[in-house]
């Protein structure tokens, strides 16, 4: 009775990690008409602060963080705080939480290479 046991439940973590590497588990990239209407408008109203922190824009890959998208980006060490790089990343993104960026969007992040 335990290796049948043992048996299903490896068969299930099996299926489980063939399912998350073939399908995925995270939600097809899709944009919804109020997204996109959203966008516009955060494109149209352009924040000066947006203007005083250099930035390049790049499209959010799954698995990328805000950190790992700069490091990235620099080829080199981040010198400048974390703390500082997030809330750069708030105020070039209208106050978007770097936790919850979804992959598949486009968003401005800080660009540190001048300073390295």
């Amino acid at each position: 009775m335990k290796k049948l046991a043992g048996l299903l439940v490896f068969l299930i973590v099996a299926y489980a990690v063939y399912n998350d590497l073939s399908i995925g588990t995270l939600p097809a990239a899709k944009m919804q008409a109020p997204e996109i209407s959203k966008m516009e408008s955060v494109e149209k109203v352009e924040k000066q602060t947006t203007q005083e922190i250099p930035f390049f824009e790049h499209e959010v890959l799954p698995g990328d963080t805000v950190l790992s998208v700069i490091d990235s980006y620099l080829d080199s060490q981040l010198n400048v705080p974390v703390s500082q790089a997030v809330e750069d990343f708030k105020k070039l993104n209208n106050g978007t939480d770097p936790q919850k960026i979804k992959f598949g969007n486009i968003y401005k992040f800080p660009d540190y290479s001048s300073q390295n």
